[in-house]
């Protein structure tokens, strides 16, 4: 259960990062998304791998 509860909020500071990147560099770079979804995917990983860290040590 509790790996469901990780993966969804990994999902989500996915998608915030993603979308902030992106909306932030629009106006410099044009292909803005190729900058924003490789930032948002490793802030979701290293989220992803906190969040079980911590919870293995409970």
């Amino acid at each position: 259960m509790m790996r469901i509860v990780h993966f969804a909020i990994a999902f989500i500071v996915f998608s915030i990062v993603a979308i902030a990147v992106t909306d932030l560099l629009q106006e410099m770079i044009f292909f803005s998304v190729f900058v924003g979804l490789p930032a948002g995917t490793i802030a979701g990983v290293v989220t992803f791998i906190y969040l079980r860290v911590k919870n293995k040590g409970e």
